[in-house]
């Protein structure tokens, strides 16, 4: 018997996989015990931080605009391998025997899982186990309130708490889900889920360059490399390039035969928090672990939201937070060399702000105390 299981399922990024891991690792500091049940394609850099991890047959989305779900080998699912992939989820439920299921971003997200997700936590529900969804602070914008209504009936059937990873202080899950106050009695906010940074930081020196996962970077890492003659300011400093362990394989090997000097490429670097704390400015997309990074590290930051297929959330909470004068915001549509270098060279220290970034710690107390049969009380 497994006291926790988490279900997660990344389709492009691995923001949802790291996010995941930071609560594992603060889950078993409480003395419970996890397993993860992962649906997407394997990857040597992502570490769940638990020896039980069950692979379910992986998937990915088709492409940038989440047209459709593709397997490892970039077939088309069909309504066979829903068939062995709910069974196979079942069969992993069964061996985990859990006190708590925790679903990652469902019904707020993954809604193409639905095949195999309702019947789960229907069954999770009729043998008494608690059932808890984990999603961030920003949803992506719907035109479709129907769809929205879903997602809150669910919410209400088939879940005792909904763990938002984002503080009130900053916005609420109002912001992006209309129908939050129909939730008021299952949400408890966590506070966002940010890594633990270094203590003792060194003087800082470089610039580093990331794209999360790799698969949607191409062009900003591109373009911050043509970018870096035309800094005033960084020209002649180092320049690490992290492209991610999706990084098109054509376009890494393309870029490292033409590398200019001062630049070094990297597909993925295992102490890459730890860097962050050294450099002089940072450049990257603005998903939420990226932005946890970068708020961790306090490093001057240009960020470039990832914007294709209707995405909003990004775009949206790094509007909120260049409000507040914590992070440099420059849309995609304005990303050119120039451009890039200027607002790399202006790029300032985040302004001291008050925001929870404890919230795996929190999250992992509550999941505990949800367990426990305790009052776990709200954030805010």
């Amino acid at each position: 018997m497994t006291d926790v299981m988490i279900y997660v399922q990344h389709l492009l990024g691995i923001g949802h996989v790291r996010r995941t891991a930071l609560l594992v690792q603060e889950i078993q500091k409480t003395g419970l015990s996890v397993g993860v049940v992962s649906g997407g394609i394997p990857d040597d850099a992502i570490d769940f931080g638990t020896d039980t991890v069950i692979q379910l047959p992986p998937c990915r989305s088709a492409d940038h605009g989440f047209s459709g779900l593709v397997d490892e080998n970039g077939t088309a699912v069909d309504d066979a391998w829903k068939t062995r992939r709910q069974q196979a989820l079942f069969d992993a439920y069964r061996d985990l025997s859990p006190e708590l299921l925790m679903v990652e971003m469902f019904p707020f997200g993954r809604r193409a899982f639905r095949f195999e997700l309702l019947p789960l936590l229907e069954k999770a529900g009729q043998d008494g186990v608690k059932r808890v969804c984990s999603v961030r602070d920003l949803l992506v914008r719907k035109t479709d309130i129907a769809k929205e209504r879903w997602m809150r009936d669910v919410a209400l059937s088939h879940f005792d708490t909904i763990l938002v990873h984002g503080d009130p202080v900053v916005f609420g899950f109002d912001r992006s889900f209309p129908f939050a106050g129909d939730l008021s009695g299952k949400l408890e906010y966590t506070g966002y889920v940010a890594p633990q940074m270094p203590q003792g930081r060194a003087p800082r020196n470089g610039v580093m360059v990331s794209a999360g996962g790799g698969a949607v970077g191409v062009e900003l890492i591109r373009t911050a490399i043509a970018a870096m003659p035309h800094s005033q300011k960084y020209a002649d400093v180092p320049w690490d390039i992290i492209t991610g362990p999706h990084f098109p394989a054509e376009d890494f090997a393309a870029i490292n035969r033409n590398l200019p000097q001062n630049m070094t490429l990297h597909r993925f670097l295992s102490d890459f928090r730890h860097r962050l704390t050294r450099a002089s400015a940072s450049v990257s997309q603005a998903g939420y672990n990226t932005l946890m990074d970068v708020l961790a590290a306090g490093v001057p930051s240009v960020m470039v939201p990832f914007a294709e297929g209707g995405e909003s959330e990004q775009t949206e909470r790094a509007e909120i937070f260049a409000a507040k004068n914590i992070i440099s915001l420059l849309p995609a549509p304005q990303l050119t060399p120039l451009a890039l270098a200027k607002a790399i060279d202006n790029a300032d220290f985040p302004k001291e702000f008050e925001l929870s970034l404890d919230g795996a710690r929190i999250g992992a107390a509550k999941i505990r105390a949800i367990i426990m049969g305790k009052d776990h009380g709200h954030l805010g």
